[in-house]
């Protein structure tokens, strides 16, 4: 199967969109994508690029966004959350305004630029704006079905999109409608992960079967808001239930599923496998050399996770 970049899948999809929607305008914060240059030339009134200036971007987007305008952004993550979310909260969030945040860079996307470029703390920081949507698309066909999503959403949405190259998990029928998909039945074990983490999730169950170790992987798609009844419902009949996360635990899926299990009064044998609780500062390395560094690559996986289920079988 042929990888396709989450960016051009999500904006393929936008200039669709533009074609039939003349109220979409797009800005940017001085960075690019290969689907975009022909949204620039067919719409050249409706692209703008702000510069690195992304603060005074989000002001731009909701002065649009209060005249009708159906407006998304697009920034690396660090510089479109953390520089920007008092103008988030202030200016979009408060006022409920449906503009479109798309991130490039989720988890440690940008490996070898160092942890400024990083995006692991984003998830703890924009899940506090009460009006915001999140979403985390796992593979080219999620992020274009979730593109079309938020351009009718009413509400600030915020789309996380890996830097990297995926082949596709799910097929064009899939609605995404849910805030997951379960790959697999039949087990009482299951990963809940989300985003590129998907992927070695679902290589990791192909190598557990080879051990007659049966697995099935839930995708959470959409971050927030969870619906956390229907969540608690799916994973009621899982005796072993393993998270795995490209963020920290503080502020990332861990914290979130961890809060809804409490308030849930749901207890089982839960375990976490996500990024310390630091910023490694001068740290340097590709993106399997970081995961390795934090116990998240596919060797520590599949040896603690085997001897977990054997241990509790």
């Amino acid at each position: 199967m042929n990888k396709i970049d989450f960016r051009n899948a999500f904006f393929d999809e936008m200039y669709s969109l533009a074609n039939k929607n003349k109220n979409l305008v797009f800005l940017t914060g001085d960075i690019s994508a290969h689907s975009l240059p022909k949204f620039q030339k067919k719409f050249p009134s409706r692209f703008y690029n702000l510069g690195v200036a992304e603060q005074n971007m989000i002001t731009v987007a909701t002065g649009l966004a209060m005249n009708k305008k159906k407006v998304f952004v697009f920034s690396m993550i660090p510089f479109l959350t953390m520089r920007c979310f008092e103008h988030i909260k202030i200016d979009i969030c408060s006022h409920n305004l449906p503009i479109v945040l798309i991130g490039i860079g989720s988890g440690l996307s940008y490996d070898t630029d160092g942890h400024s470029a990083q995006a692991i703390f984003d998830i703890g920081i924009m899940r506090m704006l009460p009006e915001l949507e999140i979403y985390n698309p796992s593979d080219p066909i999620s992020a274009k079905k979730i593109c079309k999503i938020v351009s009718t959403s009413k509400r600030p949405s915020y789309v996380r999109l890996d830097k990297s190259q995926q082949v596709s998990i799910y097929n064009e029928r899939e609605n995404f409608n849910a805030n997951f998909k379960i790959f697999g039945n039949n087990s009482k074990n299951c990963i809940i992960s989300s985003g590129i983490m998907t992927h070695k999730c679902l290589i990791l169950k192909k190598e557990l079967m080879k051990k007659n170790i049966n697995l099935e992987i839930m995708d959470l798609i959409k971050i927030k808001p969870i619906n956390e009844s229907k969540l608690i419902q799916k994973l009621k009949k899982y005796k072993n239930i393993f998270i795995v996360d490209e963020n920290t635990f503080s502020g990332g899926i861990s914290s979130i599923l961890s809060e809804i299990f409490i308030k849930n009064k749901f207890y089982k044998n839960i375990n976490f496998y996500c990024l310390k609780n630091t910023q490694d500062v001068g740290c340097y390395g590709n993106r399997d050399w970081l995961q390795k560094r934090n116990n998240i690559d596919f060797n520590h996986l599949i040896k603690s996770i085997t001897n977990i289920i054997k241990k509790n079988d």
